[in-house]
């Protein structure tokens, strides 16, 4: 087969800017956001940075802040008393993350008052921040770079490719063999390159991959290795070699804008034309595209607009789910004011039993606690259609209603130096914003809320005529926003057994 290197660059020339101004801005803004993620392309690294620094999310002036964090870090009983775990281990530890993860760092620092009350949230917010984000580059990242071949090999073929085909590749059936096979794919490329030599030579052995598993997600790494080294036999040195007659175009990737511009497309669809020219060779099942067989888009030649075998990636609802709530939305509005004025009435029932005094437990000045009508309406819009599992909406409702505890209690904290609720003297706590046991008892409520509460109360509003249903919405609404306009003028309601201002 006849290997033309000025047919290869040719080729790639055309897909970048013969197809149109739109077509190269698409491709242009696919490799964009790629690079801006990390993904691919980190020689834009200092353009990225650039825009990092002027959105706020530089990683200058947080060295005090670390300090902090090591401080606290050493001297908690975990570190004090736990004989395998030292100190210098944990130091190390905050370091490697505070490098990789500082805008957490920076966010949290940005109220110093909230850092020093909560340090030690701070520190596990840092940690869990940099284990996933290491779990995304390791298996998502790796296989994210899929979606963007799968993107440049179709612009090959077309002027108008929609740019949600570089989610095509990611159906959920075969998802997770497509992270697996790039996952490996990435681990023996960095085992070889130890060895440099024979990581320059498996680089060019697996090169094909990438773009094998973006035509056929449902290769397997052995498949897509064994493929990727037929196709590339006997000229693995002419890649080589084309890759050092593209060096002046691939020299621009120095200058960040005409990097991303230029040379970056460009960089994509040369290995797209190094992988269909390969494709060429063999004759193998894997090749499931028959609109790859076809000769490239040429601007002037009127060709059938390409059908993929591959259809566009979609959310999948599993079966016996509903995907359409039962209610409408005035329903929910009255079912947010409901659940509003019940937690606000057992709040104040609760510290008139506790401590024998009445006072206004809400945050708010009406007779309402936004975060119950909040946690109710979320409850009933996502898990009714579950209340044919008892267990399962319980257990759910659990932990949706910690999750929105707890996050109602770091805004209070965090934005307004504010605490209205402390279950640290409880059992099972979590930094005393949520508790097991008041987690079960919003399970149960949960419960209430969608087996007996939503179905009267929508029975209730349903007898009304419309117009009567809007006006009672808008009635509570207006309230609602005329009490959020008094607190913002005048503070939250704070006071003896309400709660108020950290000191």
């Amino acid at each position: 087969m006849n290997w033309n290197r000025k047919e290869l660059r040719k080729g790639a020339w055309n897909t970048v800017f013969k197809r149109g101004t739109m077509a190269w801005l698409a491709l242009v803004a696919v490799c964009f956001i790629f690079a801006f993620l990390g993904v691919d392309e980190f020689a834009q690294s200092t353009f990225v940075n650039g825009i990092d620094k002027a959105i706020g999310l530089d990683t200058s002036h947080v060295a005090s802040n670390v300090e902090i964090l090591k401080d606290y870090a050493v001297n908690t009983p975990i570190v004090k008393d736990v004989p395998f775990i030292h100190s210098d281990f944990v130091i190390g530890l905050i370091d490697v993350a505070s490098k990789s993860q500082t805008w957490i760092i920076k966010l949290l620092g940005a109220n110093a008052a909230y850092l020093e009350r909560n340090t030690g949230e701070v520190i596990i917010a840092l940690l869990l921040s940099a284990f996933i984000m290491m779990i995304v580059h390791f298996f998502i990242q790796s296989a994210a770079i899929v979606g963007k071949n799968r993107y440049a090999m179709e612009c090959r073929y077309s002027d108008k490719v929609s740019i949600n085909r570089m989610f095509a590749p990611f159906h959920f059936k075969h998802l997770l063999r497509l992270i697996w096979t790039m996952f490996v794919y990435k681990v023996v490329l960095f085992l070889w390159n130890l060895t440099i030599v024979g990581g320059i030579y498996k680089f060019y052995q697996y090169r094909m991959i990438p773009y094998l598993v973006a035509e056929n997600q449902t290769l397997s790494w052995k498949e897509a290795k064994a493929l990727s080294k037929e196709m590339t036999n006997g000229y693995k040195w002419k890649m080589f070699v084309t890759d050092l007659s593209c060096i002046p175009v691939m020299l621009l990737k120095l200058v960040p804008i005409a990097g991303l511009l230029v040379a970056v497309p460009f960089d994509v669809e040369i290995d797209v034309e190094m992988y269909f020219h390969l494709r060429k060779r063999i004759d193998s099942e894997a090749f499931v595209e028959r609109a790859f067989d076809g000769a490239p888009y040429c601007k002037g030649i009127e060709t059938a607009v390409p059908v993929y075998l591959l259809q566009d990636a979609a959310v999948e609802v599993p079966k016996g789910i509903k995907i359409k709530s039962e209610y409408r939305l005035t329903d929910f509005i009255f079912f947010f004011f409901s659940f509003c004025f019940v937690g606000w009435v057992w709040e104040v029932m609760l510290h008139i039993v506790r401590d024998h005094e009445l006072v206004n437990r809400g945050t708010m000045y009406g007779p309402w606690l936004p975060i119950y009508g909040v946690g109710g309406v979320v409850i009933i819009f996502l898990l009714d259609r579950f209340k044919a599992d008892k267990l399962k909406l319980f257990l759910m409702s659990m932990g949706i209603c910690g999750v929105l505890e707890y996050i109602a209690s770091w805004i209070l904290d965090f934005f307004f130096n504010s605490h209205y609720w402390n279950y640290k003297k409880f059992f099972m706590n979590l930094n005393g914003r949520i508790c097991l046991v008041g987690l079960l008892a919003f399970g149960i409520g949960s419960l209430f809320g969608v087996y007996i509460a939503a179905p009267k109360l929508s029975r209730f509003m349903h007898k009304k005529s419309r117009k009567t249903q809007i006006l009672i919405c808008a009635v509570l609404s207006t309230a609602f926003i005329i009490d959020l306009i008094c607190c913002a003028l005048f503070g939250f309601n704070a006071g003896s057994g309400v709660g108020g201002t950290y000191n």
